[in-house]
């Protein structure tokens, strides 16, 4: 795995000139808008002081039209932005001999049949979004992932109420495997009992009994289906190795096996890498922070990679 200070001579030298690229963009675009907004002013006061109505309407329609273009390439910016610093991380973590062919598509998504099939969230649920798309092969491991966000209606408030919002994870065992497991946060039971209801209903059952390790038992909530044999996809090697590694995290941990598929979210309450138009964006901080997050999520598959 790439060091932290290999990332940053990466950064000096292949990220940093593309976000001081994307920098004069954003400078310049801030400008244009500055002087679009005051002539603007200055038509409106011209329009006031010297009752100049029809002129006034003459001069202020290029100017909000000229608005109302810089507003879509301030879009198009916020747009490019991520791509392009992503492709490059993603670059620099393909030099990682556990990692292949990592890429980066802002157009495509995780679709919401995989995050359904998990069955780590209720079925159908009332709002799913999902964005971003990397794709690539952690070991003998080929996975897709992204962001989504489910949000479903409280029955209490009849208001939506966030499920899940974090990084989601399809990922495909490189040998043969059989059973459907499903583990979630014991902190997170309460909130997720409509989905573990759906899952009992549909014959899972738990298996916490299963479970060897006190601490995993303490941590995650085991459910699974009736003859599936839970220590043989959960082994004791990898539950030592998920709770070392949850332990390190403060994101919460949820994950799944059906057959040969495996599903994992992890959540987080923000967007990863959305650069702001007000502020400057060239900070190694910004990069290092979508650097660990990624990685984190690489270095989960890895471990069902390793101890399966």
């Amino acid at each position: 795995m790439p060091r932290i200070d290999e990332l940053r001579l990466y950064y000096n030298t292949t990220i940093r000139p593309e976000l001081l690229r994307l920098e004069r963009l954003r400078r310049q675009l801030i400008r244009e808008i500055i002087i679009s907004v005051i002539s603007m002013v200055a038509v409106v006061a011209l329009f006031f002081v010297l009752n100049l109505g029809f002129l006034v309407l003459i001069l202020g329609v290029p100017i909000i039209f000229y608005l109302g273009t810089l507003y879509f390439r301030a879009e198009k910016f916020r747009q490019a932005f991520k791509p392009a610093i992503v492709k490059l991380l993603l670059e620099f973590l393909n030099l990682s001999p556990n990692f292949q062919d990592l890429s980066y598509d802002a157009t495509k998504s995780i679709n919401q049949d995989r995050f359904e099939r998990s069955g780590l969230f209720r079925p159908t649920p009332d709002l799913y979004h999902a964005e971003d798309y990397i794709r690539g092969m952690v070991g003998e491991m080929a996975f897709e992932m992204g962001e989504a966000y489910v949000r479903e209606i409280s029955p209490a408030s009849t208001k939506l109420q966030a499920v899940f919002s974090g990084l989601f994870v399809h990922a495909i065992f490189g040998e043969r495997t059989t059973g459907r497991v499903a583990v979630w946060p014991k902190t997170k039971l309460r909130r997720l009992k409509r989905t573990v209801d759906a899952y009992v209903a549909k014959g899972g059952r738990n298996a916490d009994i299963e479970i060897m390790n006190p601490q995993f038992r303490e941590r995650f909530a085991v459910y699974a289906h009736g003859g599936t044999h839970v220590a043989g996809i959960l082994t004791p090697p990898m539950q030592d190795a998920l709770v070392d590694f949850a332990l390190t995290q403060e994101n919460e941990l949820y994950f799944a096996v059906h057959n040969q598929d495996l599903f994992i979210g992890v959540a987080h309450d923000y967007d990863l890498l959305e650069p702001s138009f007000w502020r400057p964006n060239v900070s190694f901080g910004l990069v290092r922070k979508f650097y660990t997050d990624i990685v984190f999520m690489l270095e989960t598959i890895q471990v069902f990679d390793q101890n399966h």
